[in-house]
């Protein structure tokens, strides 16, 4: 495959999934646009050399996906240090339990029905995110891990844009390697974090493709197409026609 971006992963001290949405190809015969949208896990963790980073992909939005306890809990963004929009837009009502994370039916199951529960509970934010995006700003959006509710929104974005379904797949388990990076980080700057992480069924941190390809022919199979889930929550057909012309080239 001729992929224009070449490696999409950027590099961080402590921020451990990040990657340019740009340069995937679309059923179009397009690309996605380099450089204008990312994804991410923890960004609240930016500072010094990692805010340089940061400032050099010349972000201008930052959507927050994670729920507002957990921005109560570890903070948001370094707005006071590197000003821009930073939009808080929740696609979960609460965080998965212990007694959530269970192999009972193995973890492609659980995420994929997990991923489908975001899509209603999330519907309003995921709107939004798809208004914001159209805007044609340079925007970054992150959960926590940068793996569930950023990968969802991913499918979302990328599977209006034409991404055809195999290379969304692909990016969705290119966070296997990220979080095994992140889980080494929290093992000695966050022992006390690292037995709840650890405790998993160890699919719950490998990003199974499985679980994306679940999800995507579910997508198709209740709604149609990506589209046709997005016009259902609201998405009109000129912000989509305004997504594609700002984000495939």
């Amino acid at each position: 495959m001729n992929n224009p971006a070449g490696d999409r992963s950027i590099s961080f001290d402590l921020v451990f999934n990040v990657r340019d949405l740009g340069g995937l190809p679309t059923e179009s015969g397009g690309f996605t646009r380099p450089g204008v949208l990312y994804r991410a896990d923890g960004v609240q963790r930016l500072a010094g050399t990692d805010l340089d980073r940061a400032r050099a992909l010349r972000l201008e939005t930052v959507i927050d996906l994670r729920t507002l306890g957990e921005i109560e809990r570890s903070g948001r963004f370094p707005i006071e240090d590197y000003p821009l929009r930073w939009h808080s837009l929740p696609i979960l009502e609460r965080m998965w339990s212990d007694d959530d994370l269970t192999p009972t039916n193995g973890a492609a199951e659980f995420l994929r029905n997990a991923y489908l529960a975001m899509l209603e509970q999330g519907g309003a934010s995921l709107a939004r995110i798809v208004e914001i995006v159209a805007e044609g700003s340079t925007v970054l959006f992150h959960c926590a891990a940068g793996k569930d509710r950023t990968g969802v929104t991913a499918a979302v974005l990328l599977g209006l844009l034409g991404v055809p379904a195999a290379e969304i797949i692909d990016d969705y388990h290119a966070t296997a390697g990220a979080m095994a990076a992140f889980v080494n980080w929290l093992s000695v700057t966050y022992p006390e974090a690292i037995d709840a992480m650890t405790s998993q069924p160890p699919e719950y941190l490998e990003a199974p493709p499985a679980a994306m390809a679940g999800f995507l022919a579910a997508v198709d199979e209740r709604f149609g197409s990506m589209e046709g889930y997005v016009t259902g929550i609201g998405v009109s057909a000129a912000t989509i026609d305004q997504l594609r012309a700002a984000l495939v080239v």
